[in-house]
This record gives structure tokens, sequence and C-alpha cells, in this order.
């Protein structure tokens, strides 16, 4: 979509849909500024009154539009303006997006609510609204040979009074990189595995890092080799779809004294769970095992289209976790990349072996930060559900960072603890490690604490579990059923907040 701001009048400017955000008071629809500004009379005054339209959030009412060079006009319901907030915001877009592809109408004319109902300013409402409309959506089902045709709604015009253009153009731009990292993961979570295999992953990455500008390299089987990367080559070699290990760099500009961040993804491309074969039921869903890839090759792009002035690392280790006579056994014993052994008493404890090697890998670059983000494991979900992500690490400042990036975004995280406790238990009887906890007690911790270990200490270093919200089977408001693309805004904006 191709997203402008205009200075115009309202009733002179054409479309083939003006979309109008009306406010409610004391439960009613304030229909006052949408006649003012089109110069609605008497008579569609009590039109609207006499409609039942309270401006709910998120309700719509469309109707044919006098008094405008626009045919139709949505009024979308923003509800009471205490209680509007920027999801609230992207949501509204969302339905509004959804709507006028209903319509089957190409130009869009969105008029800017006054500043003063507004608990924010100008760039915000604009990167809100971008975000949302295009978020609202992102394709599905690509590979059907049955295509319905539509007519998307190509062109948006964000309608204002011309002192807060500058504002809404700064929004415009973000909101589209954001949304676009956003997308860009949820492709990739919707790939099928036998599409999106790890050497494909690396495909889609260096296509990407070439068009956004960034430095790709990627080591296939013998290089890391060379590196003893136990965990990466240990969970895919049970697999004839061979691991790599993807590395992204970004170089941003302005001054000398940079952060360094690195962010790195968990890639399992398929998850059968390996000799420790998950249930049947709900096992295509394991697709989406490389959400965490998919969330920093998200925010890479983001960060390298609003130019942050910060280096970027980005670290996707791919694998496929497959049951051949080749792959892993329960009660083998691996070493990784940093010396550690680890024994392996599940076979579906695969994700962290694999973030290990890439977290050592990260921490040789000496990064001020690290963030790694996972479908790590399913106790995550169990414990804070479908919309929260876990949140573990060792330093509060970035811990404190993520959680306002999660704010801003709506991609909530929920700190949770990691202490010595959880990292006793990960010792091993075998090997230096075991690669899962005792029992099912707090395996979403444990898991973190096993992490732990492959990071230097002195690194700040978070990790994010994204199992539940990483996917959803319902569709939402922003996002289609399928991947959700979750994390690649949480992480861009946490990079954009740590480069401040």
């Amino acid at each position: 979509m191709k997203w402008t701001v205009s200075s115009t009048k309202l009733v002179d400017t054409a479309a083939d849909l003006l979309v109008y955000p009306v406010f409610q008071i004391e439960g009613e629809a304030d229909f006052k500024p949408l006649l003012k500004a089109i110069g609605g009379g008497k008579s569609l005054a009590a039109a609207l009154d006499g409609s039942g339209f309270t401006a709910k959030a998120e309700s719509l009412l469309p109707f044919p539009g006098p008094g405008t060079k626009a045919p139709w006009i949505l009024v979308v319901g923003a509800g009471d303006t205490e209680d509007f907030g920027l999801d609230q915001l992207r949501k509204i877009a969302a339905q509004a997006a959804r709507r006028a592809l209903q319509m089957k109408v190409g130009r869009v004319l969105v008029a800017v609510p006054e500043a003063k109902r507004l608990g924010f300013d100008d760039s915000t409402f604009s990167r809100c609204w971008v975000e949302g409309a295009e978020m609202g959506l992102s394709p599905v089902g690509k590979l059907k040979t049955a295509k319905e045709k539509a007519l998307n709604p190509k062109t948006w015009k964000l309608l204002a009074d011309p002192k807060r253009a500058a504002a809404l153009r700064k929004g415009v731009a973000e909101g589209s990189s954001l949304a676009a990292g956003c997308l860009f993961a949820r492709a990739l979570v919707n790939e099928p595995p036998n599409i999106l295999t790890p050497v494909a992953m690396a495909s889609r990455a260096r296509a990407m890092a070439r068009n956004e500008g960034l430095k790709v390299k990627v080591l296939n089987v013998a290089q890391m080799k060379k590196l003893n990367m136990g965990g990466i080559l240990g969970v895919g070699q049970g697999s004839t779809n061979p691991p790599r290990l993807i590395e992204l760099k970004y170089t941003g500009p302005g001054r000398a004294k940079r952060p360094h961040i690195a962010l790195v993804g968990k890639g399992v491309t398929f998850d059968s769970g390996g000799i420790s074969l998950k249930p049947g039921a709900g096992m295509d869903l394991m697709k989406s095992d490389m959400g965490g890839a998919a969330a920093v090759l998200g925010a890479a792009l983001i960060v390298a289209r609003l130019k942050l002035p910060v280096d970027l690392t980005v670290l996707v280790p791919a694998a496929e976790n497959m049951p051949d006579g080749n792959a892993v056994r329960p009660a083998d014993v691996i070493t990784m990349a940093n010396g550690k052994t680890v024994e392996i008493l599940n076979t579906d404890a695969e994700g962290r072996l694999i973030l290990a090697d890439a977290l050592w890998y990260a921490s040789k670059g000496k990064p001020d930060y690290i963030i790694d983000t996972a479908t790590l494991t399913g106790a995550c979900v169990v414990a804070l559900g479908k919309h929260f992500a876990g949140l573990m690490g060792n330093s509060g400042e970035l811990i404190d960072t993520i959680k306002q990036a999660g704010g801003e975004t709506f991609e909530r995280v929920w700190h949770l603890p990691l202490v010595d406790e959880h990292k006793a238990i990960m010792k091993g009887n075998w090997g230096d490690l075991k690669n899962i906890g005792g029992g099912r007690e707090g395996g979403a911790l444990t898991a973190a604490a096993f992490l732990s270990a492959f990071v230097e200490e002195e690194t700040a270093w978070a990790h994010i579990d994204i199992a539940g919200p990483s996917y959803t089977e319902s569709p939402t408001a922003t996002s289609s059923k399928g991947g959700t693309g979750f994390g690649a805004r949480l992480l861009a904006r946490a990079v954009q907040i740590l480069a401040d």
C-alpha cells in the first residue's frame, strides 16, 4: 500500500472511500466533528442519530458520502477518548482496512482526528494507523490455486491541518517499516516446511539482506564442524535437510560509538520432536517452530529501514528436527561450541541446543546486549497463555527496555524469574549440563537457565519465550490465522530505545 499525507480540504479531496473516526461522549457517538467537516445538514444528522451507531470501539457504519468527493463514508467507532490507546488505534485501522477491501475500493482517505482528541502525538497516530491497516490486510493462502480477485486499497491518504503534516509523515515512515518487518516474519512462519527448509530460510534471509543493504554470511555443516557446534549439528543430523547458521550484520549511521546489539532467533523449520516423537495431533503446527528466527529477521528489516544508529548482528541457527537412524538419541552426550558437554534426555528439547551455539557465537563479537527469542517451551504457554511472551535475563536495564517496547507495540512480555536454583537443576549427571530439568515444574525457567550457561556473564542478555503469541489458530483484528509475526516490532522497538 502507498501512504501519503495531505492538507487539502476534506470535501475537495477525491477518494473512493472516506474513513472518519468518531469518538463517544457518555456512551453516544459524537457526530458533530464529522457533520461540520462535510457540511452535513439536519437530515443527515437525524439519519446518523437514528442509525443506532454508538461509536463503540471497532464498530463500523458505511453510508453514501454527501458533500464530499468520496462516494462512500465509513464511520469507524473509536470508543471513549479515555480508553483510546495505541493498540485500540491499530485495531480500528485494521477494521477499516478490511471493510475497504470488502468494498473493493482503491483510494482511501483517512480524516485524522483533532489533536485534542488524541492522548498522544500525531506521529504516534499515523505510525499505529499504518501498522494496523497493513497488518490487518496481511495476505494468506498464496499457495491456493483458485485465488479470489479483490481490489486491495492501494493508496491511503491521511488528511490533517498543514501544521501536523511533518509529524504525520514521520509516523507513516515508521509504521510502514514496522509493518513490513512484521509481515515478513508472518510470511516465513506460514511457509510449509517442505518449502522453508533451513537452506531455503538462509536464501530468504540473504535476499532480504541484499534488499535492505545488510551484510550476510551463511555457515554450512563443514564450517560449523570447525567451530564444534554440536548443538546445531546434533539437532540437524537426523534430517536430510542440512542445518545452517545465518548471520546478518547492519552498521548504523551517526556517531562512532554506537551500541552493538545481537539478536538470536530459534530457527527449527519443522520440529517432529526427533526420537522423542511428538503426538500426531497438532504436529502440523510445528512448522511454526522457527517463529523466533522470523522475528529477528523481521526486526533486522525494520532496523535497516529506520536507519537506526546501532550496530546490529542477527543470528539464526536453522535446523530441522527429524527422527531418522542418524538422529541424536536420549542418553547421547554432545559437545557444544563453548566446550561444555550436554546430556540429551529428551530430543524434543532441541531449541535450546541450537540457540546455545548461536549465543556463544554472538558472545564472541562482544556485543553490549544480546536478546534471543524462541518458540521454546510449552511450559511458557501453560504459564502465560497465548497473549504474553515470557521474559527472563540477567540485566534489569535490558528487561525494562523490552517491557517498555512490549507496552508500546502491544507485543506484551511478562518478566519471569531466573535464579541460581534454576541453573542448579540443569547440571548434568553424565555431562556438564542436561537439556531438560527434572519434572514438569518451571520448564520455561529451566530452559532459560540452560541458555544462560552460553552467554558471557558480563554481557547484558535477555531471553524471550514466544511460544504462546507467535501463532494464532483464530483470526484477530490485526492478524489472520497462522503466524502473527510476534517479536519483530517488539525487538525493533527495543533496539530503537537502546539506540537512544
